[in-house]
């Protein structure tokens, strides 16, 4: 999609997807003013395209015994990119970033359990090529964790 801009219907439908995804293309038809027709091929071409992605957010708080944690990484920088796509590609871990500071990468990741999430670092993180140092810094409750920026990338990036 990177040759055409979004519309104000994209803008909107995107919108109205953020605020329930679960409501029907006929809802979300009726509330923007067009046919619920155009509404299904945007959204096709939407995801298609990689601007959007439907997907389920589970309640953290729901999954009992839980360990979240970000982790610090300092690495070898011509092994940054390889690290990262290693970490991207755990299910279990929800962010990479490459970063400037107190270490090269962050991530944050989700493991069953504290024992898990040491073993994880131990035996999964610390042994990347390249990896220098892991600061761990468990994350002990949850403020705030607002799903409607939904910033993801598309899954072949």
């Amino acid at each position: 999609m990177a040759a055409r801009t979004l519309d104000e219907t994209d803008r909107l439908l995107i919108e109205a997807l953020r605020a329930d995804a679960r409501q029907s293309h006929q809802s979300i038809a009726s509330a923007l003013g067009v046919s619920e027709g155009t509404v299904r091929s945007r959204l096709k071409r939407l995801e298609a395209a990689g601007v959007l992605r439907v997907t389920t957010i589970r309640n953290i708080d729901a999954l009992g015994d839980h360990a979240f944690a970000y982790l610090w990484i300092t690495c070898d920088r011509t092994r940054l990119r390889d690290i990262g796509q290693a970490l991207a590609a755990d299910p279990l871990v929800g962010f990479v970033a490459s970063i400037l500071g107190r270490a090269d990468l962050m991530a944050i990741v989700y493991q069953p359990g504290p024992a898990d999430l040491v073993r994880y670092v131990d035996e999964q993180v610390k042994t990347l090529s390249g990896v220098m140092d892991v600061r761990t810094e468990p994350i002990l409750q949850l403020v705030k964790n607002d799903a409607r920026w939904g910033l993801v990338r598309s899954r072949g990036e």
